[in-house]
């Protein structure tokens, strides 16, 4: 009977699922990195990590994996890194609007996966305001000679400033 009632709470401890939730932002263009970290550091030294969206179904909604000797894989605008300590993070680059959205950091167990939540948002890059001035000095000296007489005309002058506002969005 108490053999029972340990491996009941022993497999009950084993089945805890992460309840963190991150949350982070990035700029349109711009690039996120996303600290991944669970309570179980000593699961996570060797086993396998990977960083999925949607719904996280694991062989379908995987974006980027560790490997079994890389602790660096880099697979299209993802990039995980594995620092063998228990924690990882992902980087994002290149973001898009359409990138917003929930993730999930994912540790691979033998008997049930954990996870940690990541809710990234996405927001259109900054506007920058810059004004630009030019300046232009235009000289000219007309001058007429004939064989009798030389005569020099008067020098005209003329100034030209211009300024434009220049609106453009500034990437992180």
């Amino acid at each position: 009977m108490k053999i029972l009632h340990v491996s009941c709470c022993l497999l009950s401890a084993l089945c805890v699922v992460e309840s963190v939730i991150t949350e982070t932002t990035g700029v349109v263009g711009g690039q996120v990195t996303i600290q991944c970290s669970f309570a179980d550091k000593w699961y996570g030294k060797s086993n396998g990590k990977y960083f999925c969206g949607k719904k996280c179904d694991r062989y379908n909604d995987i974006l980027v994996q560790t490997q079994k000797n890389k602790n660096y894989i880099e697979r299209g605008r993802y990039i995980i890194h594995d620092n063998r300590y228990g924690d990882f993070t992902v980087t994002i680059k290149n973001l898009m609007m359409s990138d917003s959205g929930t993730y999930w950091c994912g540790l691979d167990t033998s008997i049930k996966d954990s996870y940690q939540e990541v809710h990234l948002t996405v927001t259109d890059a900054p506007l920058k305001l810059s004004t630009v001035t030019s300046r232009l000095h235009v000289s000219t000296k007309h001058s007429q000679t004939s064989p009798q007489h030389s005569q020099t005309s008067p020098q005209h002058s003329c100034h030209l400033e211009t300024s434009v506002l220049v609106l453009h969005t500034e990437q992180v």
